[in-house]
Parts: C-alpha cells; sequence; structure tokens
C-alpha cells in the first residue's frame, strides 16, 4: 500500500535525531539531509535534533536520553505525548520502548564485559600423594597353588602380557616341544576361582664351575596388580620348591627384579645379570683403537649353516665349564633351541678354507655369536685364540651400522671385559638389570659333585698333606677330606677346622660366590681356625657367574 508524503506516519515510525551524512532531495528543490539515527522515545521523553557530534578516531559517543528530564537543554521543544510536530510527525506514545543508553562505537571496537578487578594469582601446587591402601580381606586369603589347566591358557595369556618380556601365544604353545616338558611345571594361584598368580618352572642340567649337577630355572613369575603385597608369589615359589626337591633337584636359579621378596624365602643373591647397551659407532672406533695385532691364522666370519651346530657346541663348551649357571647343552636341548627361532642371525669365525662340508675337515668353526634384533645374546671365541672376541664384537658393530642400528645391548656375565668395550665412560650398573637368585635344595648332593673338582683343583696346587674342612649349616653338617688326590665327602662330621654360617651363605660358598676372607670379616660366618678360612678359599676359589639369556628368551 502507497503512502502520500503528507499522511501521517504509523504509530511505531521512527522519528529523526540527528541527520545522516548523505540524504535525498526536498520537494522544493533543496537539498535535504536524513536523519542519522533512529531511536524511540517514551512518554515525558524529549526528542530533539542535535549537531552532528566531532567524533575522534577510536574514541566512544554516549548520548543517553532519559524519562523525568527536568530542565531540557536550549533549543529543545518539549511537546506532550501523541502532538504533532511542525513537520507532520508525531510524538511518540507512553507504550513505546525507552531508550536507556545509546553507545555509539567506531568498527572493530573490542569490548570487554569482565570487571577490571585484579584477580589473585592461582598457585598451582602438587597433589598429596594417596596413602597405600591395604588390600581387601579377600585378597589376603590363602591361595590355592597347582598346576594349571588346559582351559587356562586365555586366562594365562591375560596375565602373562604384563611381564616386561610377555610370551606369545605360538611361544606358549611352544613349551610343550622342551625336551623335558611336564605339564605339572607350569603352577598357577587361584583365589575365589580367579587365577592371580603364575609360575614356570623349567628343569635343565646346570654347570657349576664345570661339575654338572641337576637344576631348574623359576621363571615367569606373575601375580595380577591387584593382588600384589598379599604373598600369592611367594606361595608359589615355595610350591615350585617342594616339587624340585620331589623330583631330585639340587639347585634352582632365577632372575628377577624383586631380589628382596625372594631373600625372605631363603634365597640367596648371586649377582647381576648384566646388560650393557651402546652405540655401535663408538664401539667400534674404541674396538679399533685398541686392537692389538694376533698371531696364528687369519679368521673369516659368515652366517652359520645347520651342519654346524655340533661344533657350535664345542665352542659353548669350552667356555661354560668356567662359569657357574650355565645350561649343560646337548646336542638334543641345541636342536631345540635353534628351532624355537628365538635369535636372528648366528655368526661364525673360522680358519682355513671354507667350504660346504658335514665335518670340519678343511675349516675349523672357533667362534660365534648369537643376536636377536639389536641384543648380543652370547659371544664365545676358541680359547687358543685370544681376542677374537673383540673381533667378533667389530663385526656385530659394522653390521649394525650397515643396517643403520642405532644401538646394540650386550648381554652376558658381568665379569666379561667386553662390557667395558661396549660401555666406554659410562657406568656398567644400570637401574633396570635384573638381578640373578639361588637357592641350593640339597646340599649334600651339590658337595658330592664338587668334590672331584676340588682334588683337581688340589693337585693342580701341588698340596700333598691331608686337608680337612668342616662346614655347620642349616641343612648340611658334613667336612670334606682331601688326601692321596683324592676327595671324601663325611656326613655328620665337622672335624677341627670348620665353618658355621646361614643356608644363604653355605649356598654362595658351594656356587663360587663367596669370598670366605670376606665374608669373614663381614660376620656372615664364623671359623674355628684361621686356618678354616684359608681353606675355603682354595677349596671353593670364586667363579665368574653367568646365565645365558639364550636358554629363557621368549621365541
Amino acid at each position: 500500500m502507497r503512502r502520500t508524503s503528507g499522511s501521517p506516519k504509523p504509530a511505531r515510525e521512527l522519528a529523526d535525531v540527528s541527520p545522516r551524512r548523505s540524504g535525498g532531495q526536498a520537494a522544493d528543490g533543496t537539498r535535504k539531509s536524513p536523519p542519522r539515527l533512529k531511536i524511540r522515545s517514551g512518554p515525558g521523553s524529549v526528542i530533539a535534533r542535535q549537531p552532528r557530534p566531532q567524533q575522534a578516531t577510536g574514541t566512544a559517543k554516549t548520548l543517553r536520553l532519559a524519562a523525568g528530564t527536568a530542565q531540557p537543554p536550549a533549543g529543545v521543544v518539549v511537546r506532550p505525548a501523541g502532538a504533532k510536530t511542525g513537520d507532520g510527525r508525531r510524538v511518540l506514545k507512553a507504550d513505546e520502548a525507552l531508550v536507556q543508553s545509546v553507545e555509539i562505537r567506531p568498527s572493530g571496537t573490542v569490548v570487554s564485559r569482565r570487571p577490571n578487578l585484579r584477580r589473585p594469582a592461582i598457585l598451582h601446587l602438587p597433589l598429596p600423594l594417596p596413602a597405600a591402601a591395604a588390600p581387601p580381606a579377600w585378597m589376603l586369603e590363602a591361595c590355592q597353588v597347582a598346576p594349571a589347566r588346559a582351559g587356562d591358557q586365555s586366562e594365562l595369556l591375560h596375565l602373562l602380557a604384563g611381564l616386561p618380556a610377555a610370551p606369545t601365544r605360538a611361544e606358549f604353545h611352544a613349551a610343550v616341544d622342551h625336551p623335558e616338558h611336564d605339564s605339572a611345571n607350569r603352577l598357577v594361584a587361584r583365589l575365589g576361582g580367579r587365577i592371580v598368580g603364575h609360575l614356570e618352572i623349567v628343569p635343565r642340567d646346570v654347570l657349576v664351575g664345570g661339575a654338572t649337577v641337576r637344576g631348574a630355572v623359576l621363571d615367569r613369575l606373575a601375580v595380577l596388580p591387584e593382588c600384589r603385597g598379599a604373598g600369592h608369589g611367594q606361595r608359589l615359589v615355595q610350591e615350585a620348591e617342594e616339587r624340585l626337591r620331589r623330583s631330585q633337584a639340587v639347585v634352582a636359579f632365577s632372575r628377577t627384579r624383586i631380589a628382596a621378596s625372594y631373600q625372605e624365602l631363603g634365597w640367596s643373591v648371586l649377582g647381576r645379570d648384566a646388560a650393557t647397551p651402546g652405540r655401535p659407532t663408538e664401539i667400534l672406533a674404541r674396538l679399533l683403537e685398541e686392537q692389538q695385532p694376533r698371531d696364528g691364522e687369519s679368521v673369516t666370519m659368515r652366517q652359520w649353516r645347520h651342519v654346524e651346530l655340533p661344533a657350535i657346541l664345542r665352542i659353548y663348551r669350552q667356555n661354560a665349564l668356567r662359569y657357574t649357571g650355565p645350561a649343560d647343552r646337548d646336542e638334543t636341548y641345541a636342536r631345540w633351541l635353534v628351532s624355537r627361532g628365538a635369535f636372528d642371525s648366528i655368526i661364525v669365525a673360522l680358519v682355513g678354507q671354507d667350504r660346504y662340508e658335514l665335518k670340519e675337515s678343511s675349516a675349523r668353526i672357533v667362534g660365534y655369536c648369537v643376536q636377536s634384533g639389536t641384543r648380543v645374546l652370547e659371544i664365545a671365541a676358541d680359547p687358543e685364540f685370544p681376542g677374537l672376541d673383540r673381533e667378533i664384537l667389530a663385526r656385530v658393530c659394522a653390521e649394525a651400522i650397515e643396517n643403520d642400528r642405532q644401538e646394540i645391548t650386550y648381554e652376558s656375565s658381568a665379569a666379561d671385559a667386553l662390557h667395558a668395550a661396549v660401555a666406554g665412560d659410562t657406568s656398567l650398573v644400570h637401574a633396570g638389570d635384573r638381578m640373578i637368585v639361588a637357592k641350593v635344595l640339597r646340599p649334600l648332593e651339590l658337595l658330592t659333585a664338587l668334590a672331584p673338582l676340588v682334588a683337581a683343583r688340589v693337585a693342580a696346587d701341588g698340596v700333598r698333606e691331608m686337608l680337612e674342612l668342616g662346614l655347620d649349616a642349616p641343612g648340611l653338617r658334613a667336612s670334606i677330606v682331601v688326601a692321596d688326590g683324592t676327595v671324601v665327602v663325611q656326613p655328620g662330621r665337622v672335624g677341627r677346622s670348620y665353618l658355621t654360617l646361614s643356608a644363604e651363605e653355605l649356598a654362595r660358598l658351594l656356587l663360587g660366590q663367596c669370598d670366605p676372607a670376606e665374608a669373614a670379616a663381614a660376620g656372615r660366618l664364623e671359623a674355628s681356625t684361621q686356618v678354616a678360612v684359608k681353606l675355603a678359599g682354595q677349596l671353593f676359589p670364586r667363579t665368574p657367574l653367568w646365565c645365558p639369556l639364550w636358554d629363557d628368551l621368549p621365541a
């Protein structure tokens, strides 16, 4: 609907307050400036046309029009509501909106509605550590330890997944291929029908300073995190000890990071399971700098062949006889060890003309190295070739550099001199190293097995007179008598020169990990005479400790 120029505007028409910047043309031809801003007013409000304010850039102007203005400014005419202005416009009625405040701001102005108050600083304090909560009563109940059943495989794999070296499902099932596998050697702890712990017994023959004794390794001890601290792991170890005693085992070994828990059960801490990391470039530089010319035939190295397994066993036994803890590997055990696939490569060092032969007729193997990823599990060399182990390690570092491996880890006995070449100036002791613990289950049988070695040591020292040393400890009261190149163990008597010691110290003495003079000075043993301390050091000298990781590495 069109509206004539003289007709009144609707009640909600906006009244002009200030002229616009540009406008149209009036009827008389003069230029008319349109209103600049339109507002609504209520009863008693002042509607005035004010001159255009001079605004400064970046500032805000405020125009406040409120009802009840007592004295209008000069030049402003006040009209009652509903009256008409001179140009035909009318004053807005009381029911229309009342403008309380109008703010005119430049474009881009940011308005903050936060009060300008200075807030106190926020201090970030560390939360107090929660106190260790006591385990629930049901966790403190005695668990039931028994062999695992066939239906426990899935639950056991879930439990073993929390171990640092968790076995895969294939490795879990491959345990049945062990030459001495027995389903009763996998023990589980049950609490309320739920499996809360696991321990595996691995039977094997163990070398103790050259003597072979019946032993075992306790491996993969695991307890659910929410059930730890209630003694379930110790109950598993105690049950394993009883089973080993019934199976005529003489000694048991284990690798652990909780040696204190084993000590509470009478186990002896023998030493550290050494694992030294290093950068191949730095190791190779040190080896080349310290390299000395070696006399004898030149040595070549290559990957092994399966027909060379007997030669590798020969080199292994030549080195293992001077240690305490290695497994006594025969050919059946070695073939099972290779079939597990717990290695990536085996490098052999040989002298002579390299040909593909079933026997060592033209070339003789004099050293080898077993690797698994970046881990060097074993390096062994023929004692007739001193320094060959350093050449093998240099070959390993060269291959690691070629394959862009930034670090390798050498794992061997803590007495191995190659650890110093790998570590350089860094410490050989690391926080994550595991400890090797052992327990002698049948001390009299172990003493009897060591008797031929004791006789050989005495004969090598040129001792002709009769020697007798007694041992008085829990579980053993006997004496060892050496006369005319033979050794006799006499149980039930200790003689004049004897040692009184604990079961833990007795285990360290028989396993070659005790210095009698040092132990006597520290009060760990008591000697009846000074001769007893001297005899103990002569008959049971210190022997380096080595438990090869290849035998226990998951496939």
